[in-house]
């Protein structure tokens, strides 16, 4: 169910990053993985109250203002096209996310920030092998 889960978020992420407005995409976008990051804990039988789903995403997004930048830099950069660039690094990075959060949520939240680094890491290139 939580492969699921990153499946579907990562889509929608993708799908909103297109939105030509550098910046923006921390209110458009931050919210899924949110949404992602709760859906997982509540399958591993956690129940987060929006506080903590936040400072987990921070530890388990391992950056949010460096998937920020690098998504201004794809709309400033190339405008039109880089709104597509950075949906398939938002893909790549919501499902690289999910999946250090599930990890997280398996070691009982006991995860290093090394393992949760590596575990993004793997998702993300999960996400790149065989996006479906």
């Amino acid at each position: 169910m939580a492969r699921e889960a990153r499946q579907i978020s990562a889509i929608a992420a993708a799908a909103i990053a297109p939105m030509p407005i550098p910046f923006a995409d921390i209110w458009t976008i931050t919210p899924v993985q949110m949404l992602m990051v709760r859906a997982i804990g509540n399958i591993y039988g956690y129940k987060l109250d929006a506080k903590t789903v936040k400072e987990m995403l921070a530890v388990v997004g391992g950056g949010m203002l460096g998937q920020q930048i690098c998504l201004a830099l794809f709309k400033i950069g190339l405008p039109g096209a880089g709104g597509f660039g950075g949906a398939a690094f938002v893909f790549f990075w919501t499902h690289g996310i999910g999946n250090a959060a599930e990890l997280y949520f398996q070691s009982g939240m006991t995860a290093t920030n090394e393992d949760l680094a590596a575990a993004r890491k793997e998702g993300m290139n999960q996400a790149k092998m065989n996006p479906h």
